[in-house]
């Protein structure tokens, strides 16, 4: 067995490209919007919000859609709404930011990490099945 990266061995992850890291993603049509809602002194309205959930339910072809404050809140209205709680488990990348987790464990359910593939982040499909148990109400898919 060699040793572990963190005593001076190989590291099974080479260098990263900064760029993939780099959140959030903003164009110049984002900052547009935000400082049009700011010149118009519309922060505490709901023209913008109800005007992107209709266009985005369109997009989708569904009668309705939910917006939320950012991903962590979407993640967790998604779990609420599976009825993810006590006594179940959802499925996570091993390699993630906090905010795809911490959700499990505020509606009462327990995270079970699965490895990911070195080369794209993603979920290793293996280890992936070897995770599911009868337990398992939900999987946490991060791009």
């Amino acid at each position: 067995m060699s040793e572990l990266a963190l005593l001076g061995g190989e590291k099974t992850v080479g260098q990263v490209d900064p760029e993939m890291f780099k959140w959030p993603v903003i164009t110049e049509d984002h900052r547009k919007a935000v400082l049009d809602v700011i010149d118009r002194g519309a922060m505490s309205g709901l023209d913008v919000t109800n005007e992107f959930t209709a266009a985005y339910a369109k997009d989708f072809e569904r009668k309705y859609g939910w917006m939320c404050n950012n991903g962590t809140a979407a993640i967790h209205s998604g779990f609420w709404a599976l009825g993810v709680g006590s006594g179940d488990e959802v499925i996570c990348p091993s390699m993630t930011f906090w905010a795809s987790v911490a959700q499990v464990f505020s509606l009462g359910a327990t995270p079970v990490f699965a490895d990911i593939d070195p080369e794209t982040l993603c979920l290793d499909p293996v280890d992936f099945e070897r995770c599911i148990t009868e337990r398992t109400k939900a999987v946490v898919v991060v791009h």
